[in-house]
């Protein structure tokens, strides 16, 4: 399981203003000043969220859009580079963040757990409990005002976590 992770709901001003940074500086010192709408923490959960999301690998992209899009899909800012390993940021763009949400919406907790007890737990590196899935479910549940916050102000999303 990764470290800590969340979301920032930014403007296309200040997503610029980041695309403008060189990737190695990229980093939680300069997120943490950018300025932001919204934000919301996942703290450990979004690790076993992407797996249960996807194809149950933490990997960039992936299928099944738009689940693949909350953690690790859209435009990879900064972690897919050799000697970016320490720290990883994604961007959803407006129309992804739209999906995301509406896709959350309609996400069931019974559908959750069915998914995230398909994750091969050696790949995982942690056994799958009831414990886990609720601390992990109760995360993804509580991002759903962020993504419609998101949404409906039409904004970019960064996930960033370190590693």
């Amino acid at each position: 399981m990764g470290c800590l992770g969340g979301f920032r709901a930014i403007t296309k001003e200040e997503l610029d203003k980041l695309r403008s940074v060189p990737r190695a500086d990229r980093l939680p010192d300069y997120l943490d000043e950018m300025d932001q709408v919204d934000s919301c923490d996942l703290d450990k959960a979004w690790d076993a969220i992407h797996r249960a999301l996807t194809n149950g690998k933490l990997e960039y992209g992936g299928k099944n859009a738009p689940g693949c899009w909350v953690i690790l899909g859209g435009e990879v800012l900064r972690g897919d580079r050799e000697g970016e390993e320490d720290y990883i940021v994604t961007c959803k763009n407006p129309h992804q963040t739209k999906r995301i949400y509406q896709f959350l919406q309609e996400l069931t907790e019974e559908k959750f757990r069915e998914l995230y007890f398909a994750i091969d737990p050696e790949e995982y590196g942690f056994e799958l409990s009831e414990d886990d899935f609720d601390y992990t479910w109760s995360n993804l549940e509580s991002s759903i005002p962020f993504w419609k916050n998101a949404a409906e102000q039409g904004l970019w999303v960064l996930f960033d976590a370190d590693q």
